[in-house]
């Protein structure tokens, strides 16, 4: 395993994960340009070839094309996430199981927490999730932040179940085969807890593209590397962040967070509970002895 995160060949068997996940992005993205291009084209000139040229050659006609799609593509954001993620899914799943079974090939065996145990990873990041918001409210950083309030707008502004589907379970499941999954476990093999959750967690919160959700992604990243390390599976962060993300969509969509927000009271009674429920449950998981990684070859021995 060390000999493979060393040299030029080491950065693509660490990062490359994330290099695909946002490649796919692009080329999902660019897909989504040349579809809507097509159709504003197709409506714009019934399908006349020479006028479809002209427009193309015209920069006002190209301009208002461009920005009549730029409009549009926001009514799709979701949509595009979620067709990227459906694309990625799959691909980091391959790599992941293919580490998987290099490690059984070594000998090596993590041991896992049982699933009752599980629990308390849900309580403990719906609990999070709503503290952090709350700090993020009681902060002001959101209304300096004029990017993470249209991205908010963006994602929220679609059907319940549509966010659900996609920043609830396909958004998280994608970013944590990739980010803790694959790129923290890789960092693992030959880098201490807390260098390789610092690093995935930095360039997780750097894809989330504004201050608010950068600051808010890493920290809750160093938690998921955290459970990852302590339930010895990536169902445990997925878990956790399914979680996060739901009650996101949840307490947006039936304003809560609103409602939480009238009353400064309200959110600091709310922020000092969800600290002291997370911080108990910590307590908990810390004690929970799974992140043990055993060489079958020493347990023969």
């Amino acid at each position: 395993m060390e000999q493979k995160t060393r040299g030029g060949r080491g950065f693509w068997y660490i990062w490359g994960s994330v290099l695909i996940k946002l490649g796919i992005a692009y080329l999902v993205y660019m897909a989504a340009v040349s579809l809507l291009a097509g159709v504003h084209l197709m409506q714009m000139t019934g399908g006349d070839a020479d006028a479809m040229m002209q427009i193309a050659q015209s920069t006002a006609q190209s301009g208002k094309l461009y920005d009549q799609i730029t409009n549009e593509l926001m009514n799709w954001a979701v949509y595009i996430e979620g067709v990227a993620a459906l694309i990625t899914i799959p691909v980091m799943l391959f790599l992941f199981h293919r580490d998987s079974r290099k490690e059984k090939e070594l000998g090596i065996v993590t041991e896992k927490a049982s699933i009752w145990k599980y629990i308390a990873i849900i309580v403990m990041f719906a609990v999070m999730a709503l503290g952090l918001n709350n700090l993020i409210f009681l902060s002001n950083l959101s209304a300096a932040s004029e990017t993470y309030s249209d991205t908010m707008q963006t994602l929220y502004g679609q059907g319940f179940a549509v966010q659900v589907l996609v920043l609830g379970i396909l958004m998280p499941t994608c970013e944590e085969l990739v980010y803790r999954g694959l790129v923290y476990k890789r960092l693992r093999y030959t880098s201490p807890f807390w260098a390789a959750a610092l690093y995935s967690s930095l360039v997780f919160a750097f894809t989330h593209g504004n201050l608010v959700q950068g600051l808010y992604g890493f920290i809750m990243g160093m938690m998921f590397c955290y459970v990852y390390e302590k339930y010895g599976s990536v169902k445990a962060p997925i878990l956790a962040h399914i979680t996060a993300n739901i009650l996101s969509v949840v307490g947006t969509q039936f304003q809560w967070f609103d409602w939480l927000f009238k009353d400064p009271m309200r959110v600091g009674i709310s922020t000092v509970l969800c600290a002291f429920i997370a911080s108990s449950i910590y307590v908990m998981i810390q004690r929970l002895n799974t992140d043990t990684t055993k060489n079958n070859s020493q347990n023969e021995g």
